[in-house]
């Protein structure tokens, strides 16, 4: 039951996320329908609206990306295929020689898959179904018709290129939070299997990462597209430098994480002051969390950043040994990192740390 109930809150959780994402793939398939059927008068035009949900799917990143293989594909596709049947007919071989054609085009002209895929299942579509006049011309205006409402409907239906950027910048920051809270906590108890735990869970978060800049991607894509959504564009950028400087600060937290669990596993000593600054550092985290993306000037995180780099003097933490000395020189880093991650310069934040 608890099961049951925890997939439907996902399910929820993924809807609430996506359902701006679906509203422009039937708004765009709708048109593209119209369009093709009325205007231009294709019978039952039904490449068109598939052509443009392949464009926009659910992803905001990638899109023009995705209208220029699809097209390029369907180009292949149906060219490949006009020629061969009108030579060679119809039938299974034909088929096949019909797809081993197009995806071999396909990959020699550097496509991806979409492209690829593409150019196979236009070919297949006139290698085995009855031929009507101007079939793959009509087929290949779909794919434009398509391509080109689902751009119209991201310039003029746009989502907020900042919404899903905050929310991977916030997951990412939310977890650095939590493994830095727990290796204070390990520092406290000596429990190697905690900091194992800590140090499994943060080598997962290049999934994050990769996540954020995804969506960062999509938010800039949209930027350019959209006239609506250009005044985005500095809150992007500042997401930008927000995601190189996280990158950098968890890459250097990782192996501060696994100096102490290696330290833990060998009866290394460890300063309990350390377990201090890591939960300072968790509370500044969870700061950051509710401030990544602002200007810089509204930045709280940041003065506490420059408070906690000049706590961390390796004598007067007492850390005397080699691996002591480790974590402190990480932990200098990730916060020099966080301090470039809302603006400062690196100099500047490098100034700050103790000789």
């Amino acid at each position: 039951m608890n099961t049951s109930g925890t997939a439907l809150r996902e399910g929820v959780s993924r809807l609430r996320m996506a359902w701006f994402a679906i509203l422009q793939c039937g708004v765009a398939a709708a048109v593209a329908w119209l369009f093709a059927e009325d205007v231009v008068h294709h019978p039952r035009p039904f490449f068109a609206p598939v052509a443009a949900v392949v464009c926009l799917g659910l992803s905001n990143s990638l899109r023009l990306r995705r209208m220029v293989e699809l097209a390029l594909g369907v180009t292949i596709g149906v060219g490949i295929a006009e020629v061969l049947v009108r030579q060679i007919g119809n039938g299974w071989w034909q088929i096949t020689l019909v797809v081993l054609l197009s995806m071999s085009v396909a990959q020699l002209l550097g496509g991806g898959a979409l492209m690829t895929t593409q150019s196979a299942v236009q070919g297949i579509f006139l290698a085995a179904l009855p031929q009507t006049p101007g079939g793959g011309l009509y087929r290949w205006e779909d794919a434009l018709i398509g391509g080109t409402t689902a751009l119209i409907v991201v310039a003029f239906l746009p989502a907020d290129p900042g919404r899903f950027v905050r929310k991977q910048a916030q997951d990412l920051i939310r977890v650095l939070a939590a493994v830095s809270a727990e290796s204070a906590a390990v520092l406290r108890s000596g429990d190697v299997e905690r900091a194992d735990a800590a140090l499994e869970r943060i080598r997962h978060t290049q999934d994050d990462i990769q996540a954020w800049t995804d969506a960062l991607r999509g938010g800039e894509e949209i930027s350019r597209i959209s006239p609506l959504r250009r005044r985005h564009q500095p809150e992007l950028q500042r997401y930008r430098r927000g995601l190189v400087g996280l990158d950098r600060a968890t890459r250097n937290m990782r192996v501060a994480v696994r100096r102490i669990a290696t330290s833990l596993e060998t009866g290394a000593q460890m300063p309990l002051e350390l377990a201090d600054i890591f939960d300072h550092l968790s509370e500044i985290l969870r700061m950051l969390e509710g401030e990544v993306g602002q200007a810089p000037e509204r930045m709280v995180a940041t003065t506490a950043l420059a408070a906690l780099a000049e706590r961390l003097d390796p004598e007067r933490l007492g850390a005397t040994g080699m691996s002591a000395n480790v974590v402190v020189a990480q932990v200098r880093s990730v916060v020099v990192d966080l301090l470039g991650a809302t603006g400062m310069d690196e100099h500047q934040a490098r100034a700050l740390l103790p000789k």
